[in-house]
């Protein structure tokens, strides 16, 4: 049996992408339901990595990201510029109505 064992990110990392996540969930107006990941792709000590942030919520379709820097060099302008075309100033879309629900508004109950 072979074991492998994947190299773990420092802890400044696992920071940098908690803040990350919290400034685009405030870019882009989300709700309880949207998922936001963040994640680095490629070597930075060679110069070629960039972060994707991926963007989910069950009545959207998925949303990537990408901005052509490392993780730790992101700062919430360039995240805040990458994410500015998923952002709703409405918030997220209303659910789709359901046909059978014959329940009274609120209002007439």
């Amino acid at each position: 049996m072979t074991v492998v064992f994947f190299p773990r990110s420092p802890r400044h990392q696992w920071n940098i992408v908690r803040e990350l996540k919290e400034h685009a969930r405030t870019a882009i107006n989300a709700d309880d339901e949207t998922i936001i990941t963040v994640s680095e792709r490629g070597d930075p000590g060679c110069g070629g990595a960039r972060t994707i942030v991926l963007i989910m919520h069950p009545r959207r379709p998925t949303e990537a990201v990408t901005i052509d820097k490392p993780l730790g060099q992101i700062t919430q302008t360039d995240l805040a510029d990458a994410l500015a075309p998923l952002g709703a100033p409405t918030g997220l879309p209303e659910p789709p109505s359901k046909r059978n629900d014959h329940r009274l508004p609120a209002d007439r109950r």
